[in-house]
């Protein structure tokens, strides 16, 4: 029997992106088994920047250990995060910015199959939510198999209706196949990715992996993306990975070495404004 981990970003119980993902596994049949995490039960705190986890274990005592061991374990994992104000809620923000415990097991979660789920309330309005979702699996190591955006506001919208029942269906393929299931339209030659940005002299940048390129428009009207990759990446390969792993950890004696020129420029600014304590003590 296979394990199929779903993430789940939303305060919401049940919310739909669990909903979704439930329906999911239920498209899959007996042969899988849903393991949900709530992200808003765990508790995960903000990233310190200390980098301590590069080296040693993270010296944050809190569930961001346990979760990374359930996702090196699972055979795949489901990322199920609602629209909030046209961005992914906040609980993926706070997970993927302790990014950095996942390169001390990156050889184990490196090409794990995952998809990603976005829902929206209302229909067109999902914003930057599903980059961001792609970008979180991405990060992970993960092989992004298939994301999709459904909509639905009310609790079980998101499973109702033919057009989301077709969603579910795909999501189940991607993962029953482990066969990338890519969305038509424009895509990033170099990592899939379907957001871009477009300025003058026909420059562009795919959003998800950030490299940049040219873009020329054919006879027929298609356009055609001419995209190289940077000297610096993070996920292309796992040797691009791992690359930039060694990068990070020499970042302490890059900061070492610069460090007293870098002390005045600190001193002159420590003190200046005022900093305003909150209105109580939070107790």
């Amino acid at each position: 029997m296979k394990n199929l981990l779903a993430i789940v970003c939303s305060p919401r119980k049940p919310s739909n992106s669990e909903l979704f993902i439930k329906a999911v596994c239920k498209e899959l049949g007996s042969d899988w088994e849903l393991n949900v995490v709530r992200l808003i039960d765990w508790n995960i705190l903000p990233c310190r920047a200390c980098y301590k986890c590069l080296f040693d274990k993270c010296v944050q005592n809190d569930d961001m250990g346990s979760l990374v061991e359930l996702i090196v374990n699972a055979d795949a994992v489901a990322l199920c995060v609602p629209t909030y104000f046209l961005g992914a809620n906040s609980l993926l923000k706070r997970f993927i910015d302790r990014g950095l415990m996942f390169y001390s097991v990156f050889d184990k979660l490196w090409d794990k199959p995952m998809v990603g789920v976005i829902t929206a309330g209302v229909a067109g309005m999902e914003g930057y939510a599903k980059l961001m979702v792609d970008s979180a699996i991405k990060v992970m190591g993960g092989r992004l198999l298939a994301s999709t955006v459904v909509f639905g506001a009310f609790p079980g919208e998101a499973v109702i209706g033919d057009e989301n029942a077709g969603k579910v269906q795909m999501i189940a393929r991607a993962l029953s196949s482990e066969k990338e299931i890519s969305s038509s339209g424009l895509r990033c030659p170099l990592c899939g990715g379907d957001s871009f940005r477009f300025a003058e002299g026909k420059r562009v940048k795919c959003l998800l992996c950030s490299n940049e390129g040219e873009y020329t428009v054919t006879e027929d009207g298609h356009i055609k993306l001419i995209i190289a990759p940077h000297e610096h990446q993070f996920f292309l390969t796992y040797q691009d990975a791992m690359k930039h792993y060694e990068w990070l950890k020499q970042m302490k004696e890059r900061f070492l070495r610069v460090r007293s020129q870098l002390k005045p420029v600190i001193k002159e600014y420590l003190h200046y404004g005022k900093s305003i304590d909150p209105p109580n003590d939070g107790t």
